[in-house]
């Protein structure tokens, strides 16, 4: 392993399953020391036991004063905080006109408010540093929508054009933000009602068997777990504003 992130401090959100996971338990293995928010603790306690240099920090994000005691927390303990990673995310299912605002607001505090929040608290101290990495995890479904997720699809697009602001506001202080755009992954919120998605006749007939998605699959969070790994990494010390869609191939058939 090259320990691309050797001695850095990273902030994960949403870290206890599925894409956050992975790219907690990458970042350690590149070197890094994780503390990883989510409101799963014992799933967490559970990596930290397999992953030392990972820190659980048991939080709801939509709760800011918790992530402010994390913050807080993180520069206590470490001195330092080199990389954000913005991962947590809410969807449910509902058409447009049976939606209600408090399950639009709720997707919103979740997917996006909560990103805003967190880049506010953890940019001063990038800035303190002239250095940072903020990676904001996104969706293709701000690029190319399904039916059933206008909240979410809405949240998404939100993300990308919120980070490309701060790419311009920050990029002074030697700061970078960026975007992880994720297609179809095999995660657990691609079961519904504990059926996977990706096994279903319709996925299968459309998406693999006619190759909407051109590369026959769906991503592993492992993939989208490299791919965050670049954007903070010093690889890309001159990717700044971008949206990094790791889809498979999926949106450009749209």
């Amino acid at each position: 392993m090259s320990k691309r992130l050797e001695g850095q401090v990273a902030i994960v959100t949403g870290a206890s399953q599925g894409i956050g996971e992975a790219i907690a338990r990458r970042f350690v293995q590149e070197g890094a020391q994780v503390v990883g928010i989510a409101r799963k603790l014992a799933s967490m306690d559970a990596i930290a036991e397999e992953t030392p240099g990972f820190v659980p920090f048991a939080a709801d994000v939509t709760d800011h004063e918790v992530l402010e005691a994390c913050v807080a927390q993180t520069m206590e303990d470490h001195g330092r905080i080199d990389i954000l990673v913005n991962n947590a995310g809410f969807q449910y299912s509902s058409s447009f006109l049976d939606s209600t605002l408090e399950e639009w607001r709720r997707v919103h505090a979740v997917n996006l408010e909560a990103q805003y929040v967190l880049c506010k608290l953890v940019a001063p101290h990038m800035i303190d540093r002239s250095y940072g990495r903020i990676v904001n995890v996104s969706s293709t479904q701000a690029i190319a929508v399904e039916p059933l997720v206008n909240s979410y699809a809405a949240t998404k697009g939100g993300i990308d054009a919120f980070t490309r602001s701060l790419a311009v506001e920050l990029a002074s202080y030697g700061i970078t933000a960026n975007v992880l755009s994720p297609g179809a992954t095999r995660t657990p919120m691609a079961l519904i009602d504990g059926v996977d998605y990706f096994a279903e006749p319709d996925f299968q007939e459309w998406y693999v068997k006619r190759r909407k998605i051109p590369l026959g699959r769906p991503g592993e969070a492992s993939e989208m777990a490299s791919a965050a790994l670049f954007l903070a990494s010093e690889e890309a010390s001159y990717v700044t504003g971008h949206t990094l869609v790791v889809d498979g191939g999926m949106t450009i058939t749209f």
